[in-house]
């Protein structure tokens, strides 16, 4: 049976998280709030993203969310990949890894930036539009009849390490995405990685 990597995308591969804070920015404004900082961004955001949300508008549903966040993220700033990124996923699919990517953004654009990626084709399922990320991990344990001994989620958040373990499979948290470093150390991942190349070692133990 084949070992599987599931990648979150934002944050993660994708350096966008000045782009969701552009995304912020226009959310607030759409409710005649001011902006919150990075640095409380980076303390306060987490998964599912509703917990996020609801901390600064309670009765924002995740249906209006979501119409919002699609119209808002098309009017940012395009992102770009994480140093490493491109070289080290084609590392892990050479040594045999199959590799699904995660992630909560719409498809409208995870699409495009996976596409624009240089390594879509390596890529056995991109699955976007995703809140709860534990119940649809389970769901791709199932489809593709995954190891869960074999198998590696790896995330920017304590809620991407929560979804792994909600799964039962092994977790990798790493410091340079959304999350402020103290905050995702809390929901302690079986690994904790600074710069994605580590991935390569922490693999050959897997």
């Amino acid at each position: 049976m084949k070992k599987t990597i599931i990648f979150d995308w934002s944050g993660t591969l994708s350096d966008n998280f000045s782009s969701f804070c552009q995304v912020c920015d226009l959310m607030f404004l759409e409710f005649g709030k001011p902006s919150i900082s990075q640095e409380e961004i980076r303390l306060n955001f987490t998964l599912p993203y509703m917990k996020f949300w609801n901390k600064y508008f309670p009765d924002l549903s995740k249906d209006d969310q979501c119409v919002l966040y699609e119209k808002f993220i098309h009017q940012v700033d395009e992102a770009s990949l994480y140093n490493n990124v491109l070289k080290t996923v084609n590392d892990i699919y050479k040594a045999g890894w199959q590799i699904i990517i995660l992630s909560s953004d719409p498809y409208s654009k995870l699409t495009h930036e996976t596409q624009q990626s240089g390594f879509s084709n390596l890529l056995l399922k991109v699955v976007g539009n995703i809140h709860d990320k534990g119940i649809e991990i389970k769901s791709l344990i199932k489809e593709f009849d995954l190891d869960k001994e074999c198998t590696l989620y790896v995330g920017d958040t304590s809620g991407d390490v929560e979804a792994g373990k909600f799964a039962d499979i092994k977790t990798a948290g790493i410091s340079w995405g959304f999350q402020h470093k103290d905050v995702l150390l809390k929901s302690n991942p079986d690994f904790l990685i600074d710069d994605i190349v580590e991935l390569n070692n922490i693999l050959k133990k897997i």
